[in-house]
């Protein structure tokens, strides 16, 4: 349906209450849209799991697209496993007389995670001997424990101060603008409200980790952004 100018109003504030009515239209056509996508991807999901848990799936019946894009999602994955070599067996074993036998114990971490030390010590009541004489440190015992900190969301406020002459008002160098203020710096997506870590982050979740974007939106759903 197109648009008769004439029809338009000749007073400039009806023709911006006109523009904004429209917009208003159109980002809450977006949305709803947006809403609808989401929901038909998510019932999409539970059928394909509804099917596998009923009939089960047999490689010989996968389709192309399906052999393509578990290629696509594993192929980092692959590429790792690929470029790692294999354990060296006397790294693993420790020789003895009569057999091997495998080395126990637990993996120590790296050492390049950084490391938080809690200290659980004695009450001051407790350092006391009852001979009257206060107890001296004579060593610790540690043990560590992996922990992990959930992705922390945050706002980015990029602020570009503006700046004038209040004494001629740029009027004595018309080729200089009267107002300067520092360029919009480079995004991968113009305009987007989005910043370039948190697209790498989902991307990388999308095809490194084989997570939707319907799912990612449902978690950050819960941490109260929408998407």
């Amino acid at each position: 349906m197109s648009l008769d100018p004439n029809s338009l109003p000749d007073d400039v504030e009806e023709l911006k209450k006109l523009i904004i009515l429209e917009k208003n239209k159109i980002l809450e056509y977006e949305e709803k849209l947006r809403l609808q996508r989401l929901k038909e991807a998510e019932h999409l999901d539970q059928i394909e799991r509804l099917k596998i848990q009923l009939f089960g799936r047999k490689t010989e019946k996968w389709s192309q697209i399906e052999k393509d894009q578990g290629v696509l999602f594993n192929e980092i994955e692959s590429s790792l496993q690929e470029d790692s070599p294999e354990p060296e067996e006397e790294s693993l074993f420790t020789p003895v007389k009569s057999h091997t036998r495998k080395k126990t114990g637990r993996k120590p971490f790296p050492d390049y995670f950084p490391r938080i030390e809690m200290l659980h010590d004695i009450s001051e009541i407790d350092k006391t001997c009852s001979c009257g004489h206060t107890l001296s440190r004579i060593g610790e015992e540690k043990s560590e424990k992996l922990d992990i900190i959930p992705a922390k969301v945050q706002v980015e406020v990029h602020v570009r101060p503006k700046y004038a002459c209040k004494h001629c008002e740029g009027t004595s160098d018309e080729t200089l603008p009267v107002v300067r203020i520092a360029p919009v710096p480079a995004q991968i997506a113009e305009k987007s409200m989005l910043s370039s870590g948190f697209l790498a982050y989902t991307i990388t979740q999308k095809f490194a980790d084989a997570l939707p974007f319907y799912r990612q939106a449902g978690i950050f759903q819960r941490s109260g952004v929408e998407i």
